[in-house]
């Protein structure tokens, strides 16, 4: 491959997260610890645009179904971002907005082929606030899915209406030092959430509209996040590690078991950087097991990644590229893919069997940045 060749397909990607341990040479990449936040040296304005396409194949036999079930979600999201560093404090801001398609593929020997489009959507905001050894975050999210589920005619129907709005709060506070090039870091969180369920009914044999019932939620989650590295004036290496508690489900009803805790989950990372005068270059490797997931993400993983159980496991690949000067515009863009295999129940089919699951993934995107 030609070092051209190399260039374009960096430029062909999604945002690396941000190291735990210090600040990354990649400016626009928010603090994943709020403790190394104060790390920053300039303030800076920048716009992200992505797009994830996620295949997945589920080996489901139940319902006389051929091939199990194929699903394909593609995601698209826009970015903002915004630094500064104001004496001896740094504010970070952060929002973004997320659409996604998920069509499922099913053929059954009962019903024939046919396909089942969804529509999602999730908006997040953040804000961090550093001074030296000490950082807090906040940042809400919002996720909304609307699923209809139609099979048959009359005399003989299947249909349902689920609609899915959740409402999520994040709490982190953490810290981050540096010692002649050692880096270290380690935060707390907090997550909490507020769900609604709406279940309408339709009636098996005449396929009219039936009987609609809300089920509300809240869950809670405690995790923390711990990384060590090195940091030269150009290179960067880190090893970290983030767990995330079983969610704590709170449901007076769940009468169909569609309201779910996450389980248990972790992400161990392994992050290199260089930068060689005006590029800059980086790569990680992310061992995510369970559902772990960033609330910029809940997209995928509440389409996708809900019903995986705390030992599966997905490895996930990324590639991150800049260039620009200190000042003035400057360009990047970002690549990740990523394969899980994992044994889970049907979203279509209820009850407690599994079947083995393989999920691919591909992102890509560029951004621009303004330093001031």
């Amino acid at each position: 491959m030609t070092v051209l060749g190399a260039l374009l397909l960096l430029v062909t990607g999604v945002q690396i997260r941000a190291q735990i341990a210090d600040g990354s040479y990649f400016s626009t990449v928010r603090a994943l610890n709020p403790g190394v936040a104060h790390h920053r040296t300039q303030a800076l304005a920048a716009l992200n645009v992505s797009q994830k396409n996620v295949a997945k194949n589920h080996e489901v036999t139940a319902g006389g179904i051929q091939g199990g079930v194929q699903t394909d979600v593609a995601l698209q999201k826009n970015t903002v971002f915004g630094a500064a560093k104001m004496s001896f404090v740094a504010v970070e801001l952060l929002a973004d907005v997320e659409t996604g398609t998920k069509t499922e593929h099913i053929n059954s020997t009962t019903y024939g082929a046919r396909d089942v489009t969804n529509k999602a959507n999730s908006t997040y905001m953040g804000a961090v606030v550093g001074i030296p050894f000490l950082g807090f975050s906040y940042s809400t999210a919002k996720y909304a899915i609307d699923y209809a589920f139609r099979v048959g005619a009359p005399p003989s129907v299947s249909a349902n209406d689920q609609e899915t709005r959740i409402d999520y709060k994040l709490l982190k506070i953490g810290t981050a030092m540096n010692v002649m090039g050692v880096t270290f870091g380690i935060f707390g969180m907090d997550k909490k959430s507020t769900e609604t369920y709406t279940y309408t009914y339709y009636d098996p044999t005449s396929g009219n509209k039936g009987t609609t019932e809300v089920w509300p939620a809240t869950t809670s989650a405690t995790g923390y996040g711990v990384g060590l590295g090195y940091t030269a004036k150009a290179f960067r290496f880190e090893v970290s590690s983030e767990q995330m508690g079983a969610g704590q489900l709170e449901a007076n009803e769940n009468p169909l078991e569609i309201i779910k805790a996450d389980a248990a989950s972790s992400r161990l990372s392994v992050n290199a950087e260089v930068r060689i005068g005006k590029l800059s270059l980086g790569a990680r490797v992310n061992s995510n097991k369970g559902n772990f997931t960033d609330l910029e993400d809940l997209i995928s993983s509440k389409l996708l990644y809900s019903e995986a159980g705390p030992d599966d496991e997905r490895i996930e690949t990324s590639f991150n590229f800049g260039y620009g000067a200190d000042q003035g515009l400057s360009f990047s863009a970002f690549y990740t893919q990523s394969e899980a295999k994992s044994e889970e129940v049907s979203s279509i089919f209820r009850g407690d069997t599994t079947y083995p699951a393989t999920t691919k993934s591909t992102a890509m995107g560029v951004g621009l940045s303004y330093y001031f």
